[in-house]
């Protein structure tokens, strides 16, 4: 937390020579297009899909980097305070900035678009030695009182982020809110479309275990009744301990793939895959291609069923 606080420090230090300048504008650099920003990449797709080409999108976290230990660069900061609206969704590296923001750039819309999504609750990890886990590390990696806070894979929790960004797009730009509109329910009528789809295709796994290593896949998952089992454990790799117990309960279940996601490492993972004589797979919840995205990950589903 130390460390964090001083990188915080320093970029508003930053900001401070560099932004003072720009705190009252409210257009992206070059482009002429009001700028919104955004924590995570598929919040990215959600907002395009919304608002087709008028607005420009600024994403804190992008490829290959993890939204729960981020942290923003002083630039990155900077840009907020062009932006007309922040689309926050309930990640870790929020939770310390979005107070600073605020106080610094008291014209920046905030948007929660997780209010009124009702949230899932993380597995509790049975395989996790008693006492291993530290008092308080579960809340630290994973929010309040152990939600999952993976929302942007939900059907439901998708299209109530979808609404938030309609409802404030059409504040920031009242003359093209029936554009917002249109495009909000051709995007949610998509995402009906799209789970009754893969419901079929997934219908015979329903109620079968599925081993991930980092629990992101949940809110996926329980649209078509599959079960998350995590190697990662309390937002830590297991002790040897409990990945054996992980291993038994996997030879059991008969899994064969072990599916990874690229921000974290896959030690762990890759030791129950060989110790299963299985293979790793990896699918990436974060990607900003969302809707091919839950293709993907539907396939790679089958694949390992096979």
């Amino acid at each position: 937390m130390k460390i964090r606080s001083a990188l915080i420090a320093a970029a508003l230090a930053f900001i401070a020579i560099i932004g003072v300048h720009a705190a009252g504008g409210k257009e992206a650099a070059g482009s002429g297009k009001p700028l919104v920003a955004v924590s995570v990449l598929p919040q990215s797709y959600f907002v395009e899909r919304i608002a087709g080409d008028s607005f420009e999108v600024l994403t804190i976290v992008g490829p290959g980097q993890s939204p729960h230990a981020y942290e923003p660069s002083p630039r990155q900061m900077a840009d907020l305070s062009r932006a007309a609206a922040w689309f926050t969704v309930g990640v870790e590296f929020e939770h310390a900035l979005e107070p600073k923001i605020s106080a610094l750039y008291p014209e920046l819309r905030l948007v929660d678009t997780t209010e009124g999504i009702r949230y899932r609750s993380l597995e509790a990890h049975g395989h996790e030695e008693e006492g291993h886990e530290a008092e308080g590390d579960h809340e630290d990696e994973h929010g309040d009182e152990g939600i999952d806070p993976h929302v942007w894979l939900g059907r439901d929790s998708v299209k109530v982020q979808a609404r938030h960004i309609r409802d404030a797009l059409s504040a920031i730009d009242a003359a093209n809110a029936s554009v917002y509109a249109a495009n909000y329910e051709s995007f949610a009528k998509e995402i009906d479309q799209l789970f009754i789809e893969l419901g079929v295709k997934l219908a015979a796994l329903r109620g079968r275990p599925v081993f991930v290593f980092h629990p992101a896949f949940g809110y996926f998952l329980d649209e078509f009744g599959i079960i998350q089992e995590a190697v990662e454990t309390g937002g830590k790799e297991p002790t040897q301990k409990a990945l054996a117990a992980l291993i038994d309960e996997a030879k059991a279940d008969g899994a064969t793939v072990i599916f990874v996601q690229a921000q974290f490492p896959s030690n762990a993972a890759r030791s129950v895959a060989k110790a299963i004589g299985g293979q790793v797979l990896q699918i990436d919840p974060l990607s900003a291609d969302w809707l091919g995205n839950q293709r993907l990950m539907a396939d790679a589903l089958l694949k390992a069923a096979r």
